[in-house]
């Protein structure tokens, strides 16, 4: 990239805490051979949100094709990967394993339990898709004891999960372990998708899973995709502003934050744990707590499985050697763009960092 563009491109990512695909009109333009092809957007629910999907196609009947294709993905891997529906294969092999015995997943199971054993090893345990005792403890409405905190947090880390590559096969140390792909899922789950259009014969698409992005290639006679910046808020209910848009094309995009969620994490006390200081939805798997101070990480990617966990590893890592870990992934995933924005609590300066592989 141009020195200029690229002061330009890196002030706008500084400034935004979240990416956001902008309003978008569906609208009719022609390919290389002079098909023609018309816009079409659809919204779909699951993992407890909407996937937005974007894409050009020639056909009359491509929304239904779309949205029953995405459709099926999306609930094939919350089947999966899911750590609400207690009929989850990930949830059942949790559960049968709190006997201490060998439990053999499914190849798309243990394809993610791979990938999420790399990132843990990478990211110096930052990653950690094991924290699920801890994380749904965090996530009920009603406060927890601390005879509660204390056993979910004993049944949390990946340290407690031993794998079997030979057998396919998962065994966790001591009851209770269960596993959370919340940092890893949703662009999983995107990139699925996008696979999915491809085979389709669709390629200029972009789905978006609540800030996890993928996107193929740019509609004709455009740049990119756009894609919008927003000027960071500590509080959820403030209304955004759009700082900056640019557009991308062929990469996936997470952004990970603590705006839209914040749970409650132990305090020790005279009388024992209580529950009363919030902090992120992010677990940082060295504390069991979540990671403190107001911050926002965008990573841009070849895939947004990728970006979304390396979102969440940066976001704990910025609690411990940030620098060692940017200097891992320039090595480890060349061409990965990672953007940093922290806000001081006390004097509300907006501290920020880029890197680049």
């Amino acid at each position: 990239m141009n020195r200029r563009w690229s002061i330009q491109y890196l002030a706008a990512m500084f400034a935004g805490c979240c990416t956001a695909i902008v309003p978008w009109r569906g609208r009719n333009t022609a390919d290389a051979a002079n098909h023609f092809l018309q816009g079409f957007e659809a919204e779909l629910p699951s993992m407890g949100s909407k996937i937005n999907l974007r894409w050009y196609d020639g056909r009359s009947n491509s929304t239904q094709m779309v949205l029953s294709a995405a459709t099926a993905v999306a609930d094939k891997w919350v089947n999966i990967l899911s750590d609400y529906e207690p009929s989850s294969e990930a949830m059942m092999a949790c559960q049968q394993a709190d006997s201490g015995n060998w439990v053999q997943v499914s190849e798309d199971l243990w394809d993610v339990i791979l990938a999420c054993d790399q990132w843990n090893r990478w990211s110096n345990g930052a990653f950690d898709a094991a924290l699920g005792a801890t994380t749904r403890l965090r996530r009920q409405r009603k406060p927890a004891t601390p005879q509660q905190w204390t056993q979910a947090q004993a049944s949390s880390g990946w340290h407690l999960l031993a794998i079997d590559p030979s057998k396919r096969s998962i065994r966790t140390t001591r009851p209770g372990v269960r596993l959370d792909f919340g940092a890893i899922g949703k662009g999983l789950v995107v990139d699925k998708i996008s696979e999915e259009l491809l085979q389709m014969g669709i390629d200029q698409f972009n789905i978006n899973a609540s800030g996890n992005m993928r996107m193929g290639k740019a509609p004709d006679n455009t740049q990119g995709w756009p894609v919008s910046i927003d000027v960071p808020v500590t509080d959820p209910n403030q209304e955004s502003l759009e700082f900056m848009r640019m557009r991308l094309s062929h990469r996936g995009v997470a952004t990970s934050g603590d705006r839209w969620q914040r749970f409650p994490d132990p305090i020790e006390t005279k009388i024992g744990a209580t529950d009363s200081k919030k902090s992120s939805h992010i677990v940082d798997p060295k504390t069991l707590r979540g990671v403190s101070g107001h911050h926002s990480v965008t990573v841009i990617a070849d895939n947004a499985m990728d970006a979304d966990a390396i979102a969440t590893a940066t976001s704990v890592r910025t609690q411990n050697d940030l620098a060692g870990w940017l200097q891992t992934l320039k090595r480890l995933k060349p061409g990965v763009q990672v953007l940093i924005l922290c806000k001081d609590e006390e004097s509300q300066a907006i501290r920020s960092r880029f890197a680049e592989g």
